[in-house]
């Protein structure tokens, strides 16, 4: 026979239960309709305004009732991996990935919704820019760069940074986005091509290497005919990077 603990648990799951999803799960006995009622109405309204703030361009996007809809499903049909509340709007986003079946008039709908949770992420980076040492007049090709720690790359089939409510459907487009705080604590974006997100991810994989090492090994891994000239278009790159604030600048010696 179970004991207080074992009942309280059962019931605490069944209220939860019900509150999730409420049309497939009855509600405890004993409890007054009207109170399960402000719960339920106050559950579902809590998180659809945090996810309206967070995914606002898709709040925008997608008509009420259907927001409610996607709402419902994610409270019924979702089970979080992380009780971290800060990272309820990650989950949001995997629930998209998972079933777009559940919104097939809007294929981009999960890239977009993770482009904005991107700069949710970078906006709350509790790393400081302006306090990492680095001279921001130093030479990027020569020195050793420092990146931005903020700074945060993603790949889309979408155009998502171009997407608005009042813009016509967009067409797929294969698109690198990075998306940093500048010392000033501003959002800043960018859209990249390949080779750039490439050069990127070098730097980021070694932090001692130069400039210069990882446009060789850039020019090495395209079979570059001409590695001088790439270096060179590499210089300007990442002088303007640098410009950007997306390089701080370089490692002092």
């Amino acid at each position: 026979m179970s004991g207080p603990p074992e009942r309280l648990a059962a019931l605490q799951k069944r209220f939860a239960d019900h509150i999730r999803d409420p049309a497939s799960n009855p509600a405890p006995d004993g409890v007054e309709e009207r109170r399960l009622a402000i719960y339920r109405r106050l559950f579902f309204n809590n998180l659809s305004s945090l996810f309206s703030k967070n995914f606002t361009v898709v709040r925008r996007i997608v008509p009420d009732p259907r927001w409610n809809e996607l709402i419902g499903a994610f409270l019924a049909e979702h089970r979080a991996t992380t009780p971290l509340f800060p990272e309820i709007g990650r989950e949001f986003v995997r629930f998209l990935a998972e079933q777009p079946e559940r919104h097939p008039e809007w294929p981009w709908l999960a890239e977009l919704a993770h482009w904005q949770f991107l700069n949710t992420t970078v906006r709350n980076d509790e790393h400081d820019p302006a306090e990492i040492e680095a001279d921001p007049h130093g030479d990027p090709v020569e020195g050793r760069p420092r990146l931005n720690p903020t700074l945060a790359l993603a790949a889309y089939r979408w155009p998502v940074h171009a997407i608005r409510a009042d813009r016509a459907a967009p067409e797929p487009a294969a698109t690198v986005l990075a998306i940093w705080r500048t010392r000033d604590d501003r959002l800043a974006r960018l859209q990249i091509n390949a080779v750039t997100g490439r050069l990127i991810e070098i730097l980021k994989e070694d932090a001692s290497g130069t400039g210069r090492m990882a446009l060789e090994r850039i020019a090495g891994e395209l079979d570059h005919a001409d590695p001088a000239t790439l270096i060179d278009h590499g210089r300007t790159l990442l002088d303007d990077l640098q410009t950007r604030e997306l390089i701080l600048g370089t490692a002092p010696d």
